[in-house]
């Protein structure tokens, strides 16, 4: 159940928007088998670390490695190198059991979409790892100093899960990710475990026997035969309807949860509490004798693991390869492979190995296999394909992270801002978002240029932190009668919440499944209008200090200047590059309503307008490539560096005197809808 309910999450998200939680089921069985036969063993004085984690190694690692290994074999041939390192990085991380510590830690702006993670699914994983690797040694240690298990265990689900409720308010990407907020799902299945078989013990009941895998005949039916004896004792009828009101409990975390919702939580209570009690139930339950124990649910359950190992990777690739979120028809025929490549590994894979789990040395070959992808994986980077010098220049311009630190950056001693140059009597601040923070490493070089014979920088340039927007200007900074300039550079038409941003794909691919800035409906004209008021009052009060102002309009943004939309790539054949013109008057539309809107808030206040467009498209076009052939551009909106350090030089008129900038031309949007500063600048190849 819980792998369908999985599966179904990634596939078909609109019918099964809960399916998440699937894997907080899993973790209520996999502590409750565990447990079982770590409790049992311990208390029969036989329990065996050597076999314990050698049966774990020989269930999981082979499965594991072949999908590891063929993922990498996909990258290699569809990813681009940016994208290969990035794999490599997560191989390593999952070879290692650490993929959820990874990507508790990839969540900041410039970090790409779970959906583009070939191997973003083995978090899960990773957690279930990390508890085989702590739990039987902390039991074993519990009992050697004799700790009662099952207030150790009571002790640690109840930390865990009051933890996991707080955590997902402060911190809700560590606390998905996390043990410690995970580990209480885990217990509450070991909590069940030390239970029954206290009631089995105290019933005289026969030894539970065997652990091995489910049989055709059900799931741990001849565990459950024996482990249950007291509880089916209340009558099938009452099993029944416990196991249904646990069905229940799933089925309404599947369909009334989604991927919005802040969890786990409070809200992991329902599926783990449904999947407790599909377990208590017993087998004779109707649920579980009748809807888990068919011939489908069976089958189901033996090829569960490899498809879940299976289906995200399949279900990524394609997704990278169209740079969109699959079809309908693409994600129906990716769960279908699954199900094949699932069984082709179960069938030839994981049941020999399990059937020759005495021959010598396997363990320790299974081992030395994992080691080895781990080394694989950090040395993912020397092993990407090459390409021609034009299609090597594209791809290794989309890149995930940031720009490079910028030279000569220091936390100036009054403010503590981020600021290059030193001047303590005319200062520049640089508001924005990440539309701000894309043009800090313009500046050390223009910086140098202006001063070149002089003893100290013609400005000095504080880069605050993002701000939020509209901008509440703090008060000390509009009596710093040492700033003489104020430029703020936001991604406009993103904070005014306009319908032409494509959030889906807009940076690195984040927006995928989800939006970056403002959720929800477009702004109104009502709404713009109380920005725009919100702006002329905070650039009147500027202009009032005696402060120059500017405004930094959008550069051209769009999927056709994205250099992971100027190359087409298949299952197929090579990366093609495939460049569609992108013409002017088009990146000036779609940035309408709200580039008027700056430039009418510029006009009322006195202030200046940069605008990019100005200077990084010619007459017609918006090119997405310089003269030379390196991408202007890094992601849906961004410029790339080298368009920064080399072909940026609308800010030189920061740096000349006030007079100067009173030469800028103040048409209106009506009369010169590109309003733009030392055009001088402008080559036909859009520098």
């Amino acid at each position: 159940m819980s792998i369908v309910a999985v599966v179904g999450y990634h596939v078909f998200p609109e019918w099964v928007p809960g399916g998440f939680v699937g894997v907080d089921v899993f973790f209520v069985i996999s502590g409750f088998l565990i447990s079982t036969i770590i409790f049992e063993s311990l208390r029969n004085s036989n329990f065996s670390f050597l076999e314990f984690y050698g049966h774990r190694i020989r269930r999981i690692f082979p499965a594991l490695i072949v999908v590891i290994v063929s993922c990498l074999v996909l990258g290699w041939y569809i990813l681009l190198p940016a994208e290969f390192k990035y794999l490599g990085n997560h191989v390593a991380a999952s070879a290692a059991f650490v993929q959820n510590i990874v990507l508790s830690r990839e969540t900041g702006y410039f970090d790409i979409a779970s959906e583009l993670k070939p191997l973003n699914h083995l978090w899960s994983l990773a957690i279930e790892e990390q508890f085989y690797a702590i739990f039987p040694l902390l039991m074993w240690g519990a009992l050697r100093l004799r700790i009662n298990l099952s207030a150790l265990v009571a002790l640690i689900c109840g930390t865990s899960l009051a933890a996991s409720i707080l955590a997902v308010h402060y911190s809700a990407i560590a606390s998905f990710f996390s043990l410690g907020t995970r580990a209480w799902e885990l217990m509450a299945g070991a909590l069940l475990a030390s239970a029954l078989l206290e009631a089995a013990r105290r019933g005289s009941a026969r030894s539970i026997g065997d652990y091995s895998e489910p049989s055709r005949s059900g799931p741990l039916r001849k565990l459950r035969s024996h482990l249950f004896r007291p509880w089916i004792s209340r009558t099938p009828v009452f099993n029944s309807m416990v196991s249904i009101v646990g069905l229940a409990l799933i089925l309404y975390a599947v369909l009334a949860f989604d991927r919005t919702m802040p969890y786990p939580g409070v809200r992991a209570i329902a599926p783990v509490l449904g999947g407790v009690l599909l377990i208590l139930s017993g087998p004779t339950a109707w649920v579980n004798g009748f809807v888990l124990s068919s011939r489908l649910a069976v089958f189901v359950g033996l090829i569960s693991y490899p498809l879940y190992l299976w289906h995200w990777p399949l279900l990524s690739y394609v997704t990278i390869i169209d740079n969109a979120s699959p079809e309908f028809y693409q994600r129906l025929s990716v769960a279908l492979l699954s199900i094949v490549l699932a069984w082709i590994t179960y069938r030839f894979v994981e049941r020999p190995i399990r059937q020759n789990a005495r021959r010598p040395n396997l363990t320790s070959g299974l081992v030395i296999a994992m080691i080895l992808l781990m080394l694989l994986g950090v040395n993912a980077k020397h092993f990407y394909r090459e390409y021609d010098q034009q299609a090597d220049k594209i791809l290794h311009a989309w890149n995930f992270a940031g720009y490079s630190g910028t030279a000569g950056m220091y936390l100036d001693g009054k403010y503590d801002f981020p600021a290059v140059g030193h001047n303590d009597n005319s200062k520049i601040l640089f508001f924005g978002d990440s539309h701000a923070m894309q043009y800090r490493n313009v500046f050390p070089k223009l910086l140098a240029a202006r001063a070149s014979g002089q003893s100290r920088a013609p400005a000095e340039v504080l880069f605050p932190p993002f701000t939020d927007f509209p901008l509440d200007f703090p008060a000390k900074l509009l009596n710093d009668e040492t700033i003489k300039t104020v430029v703020f550079s936001y991604f406009w038409a993103l904070q005014y919440n306009s319908d032409q941003v494509d959030r889906a794909v807009r940076c690195c691919g984040n927006g995928l499944n989800g939006v970056i800035g403002r959720a929800g409906s477009s702004f109104t004209s009502q709404q713009m209008d109380e920005l725009d008021h919100q702006w002329e009052a905070t650039t009147k009060a500027l202009r009032n200090a005696g402060k120059q102002v500017y405004f930094v309009l959008d550069n051209p943004f769009g999927r056709e200047l994205a250099p992971q939309y100027l190359v087409r790539r298949s299952f197929f054949h090579r990366i093609e590059i495939a460049i569609v013109p992108f013409a002017k008057q088009q990146a000036i539309q779609r940035d309408e309503p709200v580039r008027s809107r700056i430039m009418t808030i510029a006009r009322d206040t006195d202030s200046q307008i940069i605008d990019p467009i100005g200077h990084l498209c010619n007459e017609h076009i918006c090119p997405a490539l310089s003269s030379d052939g390196m991408p202007i551009y890094k992601d849906y909106d961004h410029l790339s560096e080298d368009a920064i350090v080399n072909h940026v030089h609308y800010f030189d008129v920061l740096m000349t005197s006030r007079a100067a900038s009173d030469e800028v031309s103040s048409s209106s949007p009506a009369n010169d809808n590109t309003h733009a500063i030392a055009r001088q600048t402008q080559t036909s190849e859009g520098r």
